[in-house]
């Protein structure tokens, strides 16, 4: 069972990284020294998708730019993240850093060129059984681009930490989705650090210590779900092998950039995310037919009026979402078949003493591990693709 296998695989993959953690206090000790003098730090990546996860995202740091958008000096610091898929790229972006003589961080495979101009190196090596890689086109990507995503966050808690070493707080981001964070999050936009806190020094391992235990945590909860994810690739297999179509709605930041990734197989046709977490009706309405499967890798709200419109259209609907047992029970039709992706309400899983919010999130992780849950299993389901019906 596919789902089973890789979740094996990225839990160990998550546990490893524990050993990374010495590693993880000297780099985020580094980057703090360069950020209390007054630097700047930014994110950069070969590939979209780890950028946009780190970029004004819930649980993430206020203080954060995108490379591609400015010219970092001697004085900042650049997290960069690699997939090891295009050995050339790499190293025209490893040019372009090295010229700036920032402190360079590199997250990704021992491959990459970007290690080689890296100051620090946090080596993702994830392993996958040969039978789960060929549901994935013998990619590798699938897993080591989520590991990458482990070492980013455990490495901005440590961060944070080291920065509360300093005296300082940096001000991190309230997932908007919950009532009254954009109004705190926007009392904050012209801020690197809050002006007072009560925050004391935190000892090094502890904050992304803590985020390696809870992500754990949350992959492992992911595997009770397996049998689940395995029912939800049977009905899409079914859909494909009666000649109809899967509509994938793939919540923003990590997850919307799995499709078409490598290893990516193709079955699951993105939908555009028209605002927040929610399907453009417009584009279903013109693109669902009779019998056309939904599926909805969403974060707390079920999206009603679609699932009006797809139910009408005898239309099937899958559906991953979390939420908190205080919002108002949904309405509207039920889905085929639900999977909890198991994450705290707010999304960010860890406490900071004397902060107000939880920082570092689960979501980009966990979505995209149930992304590639789906299209691995459908793949070891068709097996012979001679039998699926183009569409």
């Amino acid at each position: 069972m596919f789902p089973e296998i890789y979740l094996k695989a990225l839990l160990d993959s998550v546990r490893s990284a524990d050993a990374l953690l010495p590693n993880l206090t000297r780099a985020s000790e580094a980057a703090a020294a360069r950020l209390s003098a007054g630097g700047e730090i930014y994110i950069s990546s070969d590939r979209p998708d780890f950028v946009s996860e780190g970029y004004v995202r819930s649980g993430g740091m206020m203080m954060l730019h995108r490379f591609e958008d400015s010219e970092p000096s001697g004085d900042d610091v650049i997290i960069v993240g690699s997939s090891d898929l295009d050995a050339e790229k790499d190293r025209a972006l490893a040019e372009k850093l090295e010229r700036t003589r920032a402190l360079v961080i590199s997250i990704g495979p021992q491959t990459s060129d970007l290690h080689r101009i890296a100051d620090h190196r946090l080596v993702s090596s994830p392993l996958l059984p040969d039978a789960a890689l060929r549901c994935l086109d013998n990619q590798l990507y699938p897993l080591v681009s989520l590991q990458n995503l482990v070492l980013l966050w455990a490495f901005t808690g440590e961060l944070v930490a080291a920065l509360s070493r300093d005296g300082q707080m940096p001000v991190m981001y309230q997932s908007v989705l919950v009532p009254g964070a954009r109004e705190r999050n926007a009392s904050y936009e012209t801020r690197r650090v809050h002006p007072t806190h009560d925050v004391p020094e935190i000892k090094p391992g502890l904050l992304g210590g803590s985020f390696l235990v809870k992500i754990a945590e949350c992959v492992g909860a992911l595997l009770d779900e397996a049998a689940a994810l395995q029912s939800a690739a049977e009905l899409a297999t079914e859909t494909l092998k009666g000649g109809q179509r899967i509509h994938g709605f793939l919540v923003s930041h990590f997850p919307v950039h799995q499709s078409g990734a490598p290893g990516d197989p193709g079955y699951v046709e993105r939908l555009e995310i028209w605002k927040g977490e929610d399907p453009d009706l417009d584009e279903i309405n013109r693109k669902f037919e009779s019998g056309d499967l939904f599926f909805f890798l969403g974060y707390y709200r079920r999206p009603v009026d679609v699932y009006k419109l797809v139910r009408s259209r005898n239309g099937r609907i899958i559906e991953v979402i979390t939420g908190a047992e205080d919002q108002p029970a949904s309405t509207g039709p039920a889905p085929d078949l639900a999977i909890d992706p198991g994450w705290h309400y707010t999304d960010s899983l860890v406490d900071v003493p004397g902060y107000d919010i939880r920082i570092l999130p689960a979501s980009g992780i966990v979505q995209a591990a149930v992304y590639w849950c789906f299209v691995g299993q459908i793949t070891e389901n068709l097996g012979n693709r001679s039998d699926w019906k183009e569409p």
